[in-house]
């Protein structure tokens, strides 16, 4: 019986060996590299990025300054074609509001189509007749608008864009449920989201000159009359003894009750 025949395993040229040794590992570190940058990155890729809501209800519900249009209706005339006195009025007020805040020229839309085309020139010549005697002249621009249904009255719209208070939310969204049975966050006693929306909104709607909630309004020239008066009734004059600023006051209570008490 012959004895098995063992063949040695062959080698590598010693100029190939650590090539050949060494591409594997690369690939190894290479592969080892990209699981685990993926594993660390997935997290990062699902993630969304969000504000919390802040605390200060006026910075969750802000108030802003922009350009808001101004409108006014003006109804047809009759056959005099004079303004009745409510809309005469109407009329009056808004130019003057326009003269003192308007930021752009005066529109006037006549209404096209099946109206009484009469009546809307006379009230046209009517309205108009009334800007000037306010005092509006130029900058008044004329446009149509069609009508959709004659059964409704269509008048003459007047516009102009003037700055407004306004705030950037609505009020009476509720994102969250108020209840502590729907989650953990509403235990950590924050305000809720709709929290002073209303009182945001009531600023803005109340504010007479929107600018005074970015600068405060100069101060009107100091009375010379009652500065003086003032200054004479501490210093006194020629014929009245003035008040003294070093006298020591007393302190002199009067009763009110028969007892003394007060």
């Amino acid at each position: 019986m012959t004895a098995p025949i063992e063949i040695a395993p062959m080698s590598a040229p010693a100029s190939l060996r650590g090539s050949a040794v060494a591409r594997p590992l690369a690939l190894l570190l290479v592969l080892a590299g990209t699981l685990a940058s993926a594993g660390c990155s997935s997290p990062v890729d699902r993630a969304v990025a969000t504000m919390p809501v802040s605390e200060d209800y006026r910075l969750r519900h802000p108030v802003v300054l922009a350009n808001a249009p101004q409108r006014l209706d003006i109804f047809f005339v009759g056959p005099t074609g004079q303004l009745d006195v409510p809309q005469a009025r109407q009329l009056e007020a808004f130019a003057r509001s326009y003269l003192a805040e308007g930021q752009s020229g005066l529109q006037i839309a006549i209404p096209e189509g099946a109206v009484d085309h009469a009546a809307a020139e006379r009230t046209l010549t009517a309205v108009r007749r009334a800007l000037l005697q306010i005092g509006v002249k130029g900058r008044v621009s004329l446009s149509a608008y069609p009508v959709r249904d004659p059964a409704i009255a269509s008048p003459l719209h007047l516009s102009y864009a003037a700055l407004q208070a306004r705030p950037t939310t609505r009020c009476g969204e509720w994102p969250d449920d108020l209840g502590s049975g729907a989650t953990l966050a509403t235990w950590n006693n924050s305000s809720y989201y709709n929290f002073g929306c209303a009182n945001q909104q009531t600023l803005a709607a109340q504010i007479a000159d929107p600018r005074d909630l970015v600068k405060p309004r100069a101060l009107d020239p100091t009375d010379v009359q009652l500065r003086t008066r003032a200054i004479q009734s501490l210093r006194g004059t020629s014929t009245v003894t003035g008040v003294d600023p070093s006298t020591i006051w007393t302190n002199n209570p009067i009763p009110i009750g028969p007892a003394g008490q007060f």
